[in-house]
């Protein structure tokens, strides 16, 4: 490109990728299926049209997909009765890249079987990890053929242009425009309906870093290390001496802004589909209603003690699932809001549970710590809910943006939680406490392992909320009933918790449900993949192909 007309001629380059998809809500590479807008996509579309709202465009080219073809309606109000719409160009070399066998597969499950660094280069080059689909040089020979024949062109003759298509296409032209060598390339962290201006590349470019990219990755990929380390380094400054009271509030601020990084980025807006979901709410009523009540009556029956383990464990059997399972949910590639419902819905559940578990085992009055910690647990997590429901309303493009790049900060406030406990912990109550911790900890695990849904998409979710109980809740009751014991089993119950995160990632494995499934085309509402001459409507064109002839359609 002439050095000289290069910023003149970049300036009049806008470029977006299509807003957020079902696959992009639950982090999984879409590829060539056609997998439609969210509400949020569609949000962040409309948001986009505002922003440029006066501002001419004289031609449009798009992808046929469903996602950017949607976006790009949205934004220039395609079918509106108005005679300043632009020209609108459908073009098939403006598709995303077919990924073959990583199709629908969990972004984060490939980072943790293949490597970060090999699931870079597979999706920004070759890798033997990746079967089948378009091999990079075929994906970038269709690419800068449009670029070359048609993008360049249009430029050239002085007219403004945006392009609307997907993360890899706009990337690869960002390459083009930027001669950068093919071995340089890596992911530009490209948000959902950002507009990018042609000039402006540089200094996005600039603002990214590879190495840290791919430690960010790496945190979240390989939380359970980042966990045990910060287990670790509490423990280890503990019996240096340097034990710290916490404040229970600080702690419970760090796992609320977890929550709230981990569903900036999760489809908030069809939450109703997943806490009316028959098959959620029978598993929240078997696991969270029926099992504890029956536990705690064979506790009574067997006249066991307030302080014996066996009513300490009916407690945590009723205690309803923590927000940590949603940030934990993100990192093992659940759909994480089968999570956010099991949370919500077992909190609710709690207020009956607990009403009749403490009732039967701690043989006193327990309304005030049933009443205070059911409210807490409950309003703890509609308030995020509400908060980022909110925040997605009004900065849609921002927030998502924010959620999807910071998942990493979400498992260092985690582990920073993790130190925080540990430096609380009274080690000399290690013999005393500790092996019933570790037991809890391990019957949870078994507990959910044997009530998931067998072969579900939402088996993950379901083991992963199972898990990991709210001990907040555990810690107000202790706390209002005097009892002791209780409290400290609840703060040695954090620690095997995150130790065994390393099982869940093993686990986990077992629990993902294959790309290839029948029934995530039903459960992400893919389509048949349109075509270009598919997308009549006027004044559209077409380019089925690089040597396709243009179509005039009416």
């Amino acid at each position: 490109m002439n050095e000289h007309n290069e910023q003149e001629l970049l300036s009049r380059l806008f470029m977006v990728r299509h807003g957020e998809s079902t696959c992009n809500s639950v982090h999984r590479i879409a590829g060539q299926r056609d997998a439609p807008l969210t509400f949020l996509g569609r949000i962040q579309a409309e948001k986009v049209a505002k922003g440029h709202r006066g501002q001419h465009f004289d031609r449009v080219y798009v992808s046929p997909l469903t996602r950017a073809f949607e976006t790009a309606n949205t934004i220039f109000r395609l079918d509106a009765p108005d005679t300043d719409v632009p020209e609108v160009v459908v073009d098939e070399r403006l598709m995303e890249r077919d990924f073959g066998s990583y199709t629908l597969e969990s972004k984060s499950v490939l980072q943790r079987r293949h490597g970060i660094a090999e699931y870079e280069r597979a999706m920004n080059a070759d890798s033997p990890t990746m079967h089948g689909g378009e091999t990079f040089q075929q994906f970038k020979d269709r690419v800068h053929a449009f670029y070359e024949g048609e993008l360049l062109p249009a430029l050239r003759r002085g007219e403004t242009v945006c392009v609307v298509s997907h993360k890899y296409v706009v990337e690869l032209i960002c390459r083009f425009i930027l001669a950068r060598p093919a071995d340089e390339s890596y992911d530009l962290r490209l948000p959902n309906s950002q507009m990018l201006q042609g000039d402006r590349i540089h200094s996005y470019v600039k603002n990214e870093n590879k190495t840290m990219n791919m430690v960010y990755d790496w945190i979240v990929v390989n939380h359970p290390v980042v966990f045990c380390a910060g287990l670790a380094v509490g423990l280890i400054a503990n019996l240096a001496g340097a034990r710290i009271s916490t404040s229970p509030y600080l702690l419970l601020l760090l796992l609320v802004l977890a929550s709230v990084i981990t569903m900036c980025r999760i489809e908030l807006e069809n939450a109703r589909a997943f806490v009316t979901d028959r098959g959620t709410l029978r598993s929240v009523a078997v696991r969270y209603l029926a099992l504890p009540i029956a536990f705690a009556a064979l506790v009574r029956w067997s006249d066991a003690g307030s302080t014996d383990t066996a009513a300490v464990a009916a407690v945590f059997v009723a205690t309803p699932s923590s927000v940590v399972a949603m940030t934990v949910s993100r990192c093992l590639g659940g759909m994480i809001m089968p999570t956010f419902a099991q949370v919500l819905l077992s909190s609710l559940a709690a207020t009956l549970s607990f009403s009749t578990v403490l009732a039967l085992t701690l043989h006193e009055d327990v309304a005030p710590a049933v009443a205070i910690s059911a409210a807490t647990s409950t309003g703890v997590v509609t308030a995020v809910y509400l908060v980022v429901k909110r925040l997605r309303e009004r900065s849609p493009i921002r927030t998502a943006k924010y959620g999807e790049r910071n998942g990493y900060v979400a498992v260092l406030l985690l582990t920073a939680f993790i130190v925080l406990v540990c430096l609380k912990l009274d080690l000399d109550g290690f013999t005393t406490y500790a092996p019933t911790a570790a037991g809890i900890a391990l019957g949870l695990r078994l507990v959910a392992a044997l009530l998931k849904r067998r072969r579900h998409v939402q088996t993950l979710d379901d083991y992963t909320a199972m898990t990991y109980p709210n001990v907040f809740v555990v810690v107000i009751i202790a706390a209002f009933t005097g009892n002791q014991p209780l409290e400290q089993v609840a703060i040695w119950t954090l620690l095997p918790m995150f130790v065994l995160s390393f099982f869940d990632s093993f686990y986990a494995r077992h629990l993902v449900v294959a790309p290839d499934d029948p029934r995530w085309p039903d459960v992400l509402g893919l389509k048949d993949r349109p075509s270009a001459v598919q997308r009549a409507a006027a004044p559209v064109r077409a380019l089925e192909d690089p040597d396709a002839r243009l179509t005039a359609r009416s």
